[in-house]
């Protein structure tokens, strides 16, 4: 409409875009710690709002809490034990695959609509090779399936133990993981199939679809893992 203005993000959603950037840039050491001060400080803004971020780049992993007071250190999926990063991916295969059975049946018309469109953008972002674009959609989509399957309870459990997409500092390391499994099947099933089962009210397929998408990424890390002990 003329003279509409778009709204200018928050305040935590500025300063989670500006450290994320930071983070991906490598601003950051490996294991560095980042307290709410010390973000503050360096951007120059009130500690609610760092707050807020710092608690979002946790749940994504690109923070790690270590240590009895739980500090907050920087951390890539390659810096990860990678039992650690099994153990996380076979639960989050039960949790998101519960959730997508109940999205299927408690979203609505215009949820739907939304969840197709980040699906969308993450494959125009996977087709133009832009990785670190394509590690933000999929996170959006993800978060955005647990917000609104219809069971809180499930994304507080999805916050707590850190199951949104992996999130590696180089593309190398992702293809070193998905390198266990055929290229053809890698992106099978899509997330638009998904998203159309999930319109269908198709709870059985719609489970079935995200839990297969997922066990083949638990599969191949499980593969990377036992790699690595067997060449220790």
């Amino acid at each position: 409409m003329i003279g509409e203005t778009r709204a200018k993000p928050s305040k935590s959603a500025e300063a989670y875009d500006r450290l994320r950037d930071l983070i991906h840039a490598g601003k950051f050491d490996h294991g560095q710690r980042l307290s709410e001060s010390a973000a503050a400080r360096l951007l120059k803004m009130g500690r609610g709002p760092i707050r807020d971020s710092l608690l979002r780049l946790e749940t994504e992993g690109l923070l790690g809490a270590r240590g009895k007071r739980r500090s907050r250190v920087v951390m890539f999926t390659e810096d990860e034990d990678q039992e650690k990063l099994l153990r996380r991916y076979e639960v989050r295969e039960q949790v998101e695959s519960g959730a997508t059975r109940l999205a299927a049946k408690n979203m609505n018309g215009w949820q739907i609509d939304t969840l197709r469109k980040l699906a969308e953008q993450v494959e125009r972002f996977r087709l133009s090779g832009e990785a670190a674009a394509r590690y933000e959609a999929s996170g959006e989509f993800h978060r955005y399936l647990m917000t609104n399957c219809g069971n809180a309870l499930l994304l507080e459990i999805w916050d707590k133990y850190r199951l949104a997409p992996a999130r590696p500092r180089t593309v190398e390391f992702e293809q070193r993981i998905l390198s266990n499994i055929p290229e053809a099947e890698r992106e099978k099933p899509t997330l638009v199939e998904m998203v159309d089962a999930i319109a269908a009210h198709d709870q059985d397929r719609a489970e079935r679809l995200m839990k297969e998408r997922i066990r083949k990424i638990t599969e191949a890390i499980r593969a990377t893992v036992w790699e690595q002990t067997t060449n220790k």
